[in-house]
């Protein structure tokens, strides 16, 4: 039996395949702004024949078909709390507006998380202390 564990329950679910592709998201209002600081919080299973790195690759080429004036402005390997990760700063354009996309990409256990903070570049440094905050402050629950 597969125990799942949500912020409010905890519950059993029957012995299946099943696979977790929970998609959180939460915003917060910026100062000044009818924009909304976002972070996201995502995940999906790792494919067995594909590292970190090439799964990144794969999404960061189909967000460069898809989003307007998307750019790779930096990436980095680092460990977060002991799992491999790769830390991106990405941008794009939205509404006449440029867009800051700070993204820490992780394998831990089999699955591919990713956490993003989004917003205006013209509010960086919210952006930045709030993904500075989660990445640095990120500790693996035992299970």
């Amino acid at each position: 039996m597969l125990h799942y564990y949500v912020n409010e329950a905890a519950f059993a679910l029957p012995a299946r395949p099943f696979v977790d592709r929970t998609l959180q998201r939460l915003t917060a209002p910026l100062a000044g702004s009818e924009e909304q600081l976002t972070v996201e919080i995502r995940r999906l299973p790792m494919v067995p024949d594909k590292s970190l790195r090439q799964r990144v690759e794969e999404e960061l080429a189909a967000a460069r078909t898809t989003q307007d004036g998307f750019t790779v402005v930096e990436t980095v390997e680092a460990v977060l709390d002991t799992a491999p990760a790769l830390l991106l700063r990405t941008r794009r354009r939205k509404d006449d507006a440029v867009w800051l996309r700070l993204e820490a990409h992780v394998a831990f256990n089999g699955v591919w998380l990713s956490f993003v903070v989004s917003g205006p570049s013209s509010h960086r440094a919210q952006c930045e202390q709030t993904f500075d905050r989660l990445i640095n402050g990120l500790r693996w629950r035992k299970a």
